[in-house]
């Protein structure tokens, strides 16, 4: 098992960060290009949800952990913004057509879509989504 972390406060280059910090782990690690996109990009989603939701494109940490294990890949992104569980919100209608559809709420489909298990946490500080990404290998 691997542990790698990093704390992101520049809201502006978070995103380019983040992309780099798990590019850099998890071909470390040896893992799959299909498994390192979904976690790519479902952490991108999440971050960017944070900076645009949580603190409002204001400066605000960020911690990261990603934790390489033998048969999965757990991604543990916490902020201090006000609580607020994504997880909560309503399954978008897909299926509806476009002027149908309620605004937001697909980034979180996507991460669901995405990761084989999300989690939400509240923590004494703030929020941590957990999400687990079983390797193919």
């Amino acid at each position: 098992m691997a542990v790698y972390q990093i704390e992101l406060v520049d809201s502006i280059n978070a995103v380019s960060q983040l992309a780099e910090f798990l590019s850099e782990s998890l071909e470390k690690e040896g893992v799959s290009f299909e498994v390192e996109n979904a976690l790519q990009l479902a952490a991108e989603e999440a971050a960017v949800n944070i900076i645009t939701h949580g603190y409002q494109g204001a400066p605000g940490l960020i911690e990261v952990r990603c934790t390489v294990e033998e048969q999965e890949v757990i991604l543990c992104i916490c902020d201090k913004a006000p609580f607020f569980n994504p997880l909560s919100l309503p399954t978008p209608d897909i299926e509806a057509g476009i002027d149908d559809r309620r605004i937001g709420g697909l980034g979180v489909h996507l991460i669901r879509s995405l990761m084989d298990e999300v989690r939400y946490k509240e923590t004494e500080f703030g929020n941590c989504l957990i999400m687990h990404k079983i390797r193919k290998i």
